[in-house]
This record gives C-alpha cells, sequence and structure tokens, in this order.
C-alpha cells in the first residue's frame, strides 16, 4: 500500500516553507503593473532564513524523497503568490537532462534553460513546428530561422532549448538545440501583458540567422525529450494547489467573522450554503493532492507515469478555476476587490489549464490510454 503520510523531516521543511508563504505574500502584487521588472533572487525577509532546497537536499534520507517535497514546495510558492527566494522551476533542464549526452548535460547543467516549442501559428502542437533548423555543411553549423512565443524565463533564462524541423541532406523531422544567450541572430522580445502570473517572465523569441555549434544539437530521442512534461505536470498541479488554497484559506477567514465554520461532521442540510459550496472544493482539493502525491511517488520509485501525471494536470487545473470562482461568488464585492488576494489568484488561475498542455489535451492522453486508441484514431 502507498502511504502519502509526511515524515517528520518532511513536516519541518513544509513548515519553513509555509513561514516564508506567508512572508512573500506582502509582494504578491507588486508586479501586477509593472511586469517589465523581473523577480528578485530573493526579498529581504529571506535573510537569515533558512532555504528549503537546501533543507531538503541536506535531509533527503529522511524525507519522502526529493521529487514528492519539491512539489510540495511549489505548492507553498504558490501559495504565497511569489517566491520569498528565487527557485525558479526548469522544463528545458528536465528535457537537457533526459534526452543531452552526458557531455552536453555537463556543460550546461547549471545554467536555467528555457525551452521554446510554442509557436504563434501551432501553439503547443509540435507536429505544427516551422522554425527550422538548416544544416551548413561548409562551416558545419546549424542556422536556426523562427519564432516562439508564450516562453517561461525567456528574458532571465542562460539558454532555450529549441525544438526545430530539420534541413538536412539526410535527414528530416524534429529535433532541438541549445541557444545560448547573446548567440547572434537571437533576440527577446518583450514581456507578454497576461491577464495572470504577471511576475512571471513571459516573452516571445526570434531566430535569424542564428548559427550554433554541431555539439548543441540535443540530438537525443525526441519522445523522450518530451516525456519530461510528465515530470512538470504533476508540478504545475502543485501550483493549482496553493493558488487554490491560498483563496480557500481567505474565504473561511472572512466567513469566520461573521461566525461561519466548516464542520464535516453535518450534512448540506444542516450547513449553510457557503460553507457547503467549499467544504465540497476541500475534498476535491484533497483529492488532487492525492493524485499529485501519486504521480511524484511513482516517477520517484517506477519513473514519469504519463497517465498519472495527466491525471494530476488536468485535476488540478479544473480544481483551481472552480474553487476561485466559487471564493468570488461566496465573498461578492470584497472577492472582487484588489486589496485581497481571491481576485488575483482568480486570474492566476487560468494558465493551470494552459501551462504543460490544456485540460483538454490530457483527457485526450488519457482517453487514449483507456481505450487503446493512437493519437490518429483520437484526436
Amino acid at each position: 500500500m502507498i502511504s502519502f503520510a509526511l515524515t517528520d523531516a518532511d513536516a519541518a521543511i513544509l513548515e519553513e516553507a509555509r513561514a516564508q508563504a506567508d512572508l512573500a505574500s506582502i509582494y504578491a502584487r507588486d508586479f501586477e503593473h509593472d511586469e517589465d521588472r523581473l523577480l528578485p533572487p530573493s526579498f529581504p525577509e529571506a535573510q537569515g532564513r533558512p532555504d528549503t532546497r537546501a533543507m531538503l537536499a541536506s535531509l533527503a534520507p529522511e524525507t519522502s524523497g526529493s521529487k514528492i517535497v519539491h512539489a510540495l514546495l511549489y505548492l507553498e510558492d504558490w501559495r504565497g503568490g511569489v517566491p520569498l527566494r528565487e527557485s525558479r522551476y526548469s522544463l528545458g533542464n528536465t528535457a537537457l537532462r533526459i534526452a543531452g549526452t552526458p557531455e552536453q548535460y555537463s556543460r550546461w547543467r547549471d545554467r536555467t534553460i528555457a525551452i521554446g516549442l510554442t509557436e504563434p501559428a501551432g501553439g503547443s502542437d509540435p507536429a505544427s513546428t516551422r522554425t527550422t533548423a538548416t544544416w551548413d555543411v561548409v562551416s558545419g553549423e546549424w542556422v536556426i530561422e523562427g519564432e516562439k512565443t508564450f516562453i517561461t524565463y525567456a528574458e532571465s533564462c542562460d539558454a532555450v532549448l529549441v525544438l526545430a524541423r530539420l534541413v538536412h541532406p539526410e535527414r528530416r523531422g524534429l529535433s532541438a538545440f541549445m541557444v545560448e544567450k547573446g548567440t547572434p541572430g537571437f533576440t527577446v522580445g518583450r514581456q507578454f501583458r497576461k491577464m495572470g502570473i504577471r511576475f512571471e517572465d513571459t516573452a516571445p523569441l526570434a531566430f535569424s540567422g542564428c548559427r550554433v555549434p554541431a555539439f548543441n544539437h540535443i540530438d537525443g530521442d525526441l519522445k523522450s525529450m518530451l516525456r519530461s512534461f510528465s515530470e512538470s505536470r504533476p508540478v504545475v498541479a502543485a501550483y493549482a494547489l496553493g493558488v487554490s488554497r491560498a483563496a480557500l484559506d481567505f474565504t473561511w477567514e472572512r466567513l469566520a467573522e461573521i461566525g461561519i465554520a466548516p464542520d464535516y461532521d453535518k450534512g448540506p442540510s444542516e450547513t449553510c450554503a457557503a460553507a457547503d459550496r467549499l467544504m465540497s472544493l476541500e475534498a476535491e482539493w484533497e483529492a488532487t493532492w492525492v493524485t499529485v502525491m501519486q504521480a511524484k511517488w511513482i516517477e520517484q520509485n517506477e519513473g514519469p507515469g504519463k497517465i498519472e501525471s495527466s491525471m494530476a494536470k488536468a485535476m488540478g487545473g479544473s480544481l483551481a478555476r472552480r474553487v476561485t470562482q466559487t471564493c468570488i461568488d461566496v465573498l461578492g464585492a470584497c472577492g472582487l476587490s484588489d486589496v485581497h488576494p481571491v481576485e488575483k489568484a482568480f486570474r492566476d488561475a487560468r494558465i493551470f489549464d494552459i501551462y504543460e498542455g490544456t485540460g483538454e489535451v490530457q483527457r485526450l492522453i488519457i482517453a487514449r490510454d483507456i481505450l487503446g486508441y493512437s493519437p490518429k484514431e483520437l484526436n
């Protein structure tokens, strides 16, 4: 039987993470009207407080495992609205670890690597990729041409792992290339003005005559590289849990001011409508938490589980939308005020059904597995 009971070490790390999230929450709105400003490496309140990721590394044998605890740390970061200390989750680093050679991983492992997949004309569908990488036989370099959009860490990363269509005398198909900042022909556009997550560095990229050496060709199996999404999707669900938790906690606090508190021993007929709605969402929150933990447990013990990660992601995205909407319904005008956190949580929550593949995509993945269909048969 799988147990998700936390160890004493887990509890100590997460207690510190919750305390730091509370401290960080005072900065959560600072980026709402200043999206060109990037998050600092840390806020003043981090001074003298332990780094929770370093705590995890030092206590690793006593914890439930780094995969599980890392997901819970991101939950706390997002509950606070912004991280007290910068700890950017980088899908590009995961993809490089999976698909790169040992020499490539050794060279870039300590860099922050964004992943350049989404394009203006084709979204995140790899089959729609129009960016090209043309082999120059004279110089022995690849020449990259194209555009990417909605790239997380576009401005603050050290390099981007770019998905491109090969133009080569003997090869066809899609492959990935590491393009480092400062490479001629590689430019970063302006920060996007977004509905939510305005603190997050998100911008378009352009490549024009951008030359990279043969060493920068990440020539691993593309399917293996895209497996990195199975690692990141439960983390995105943890983000959604954090935002949902912040909205639920604030709403319960406001209801407590008028004498309404959750009572899980009473049925719907004995509970006011507002409390009943929130308690139903609390149950869904717990179910999503367990699903995230299951996905990370499987990843930690058996390798990333494609279906389990899609289940966690689909549940997290849906939960965040419904929790934040319901909290606004219950709070009324208070929920819509930008003085309080729920209005921001409502806007931030929309991204969790888009990050790492939309909820519809996740349900397609799950359905194909259950019904035994291929992508061509069910799309």
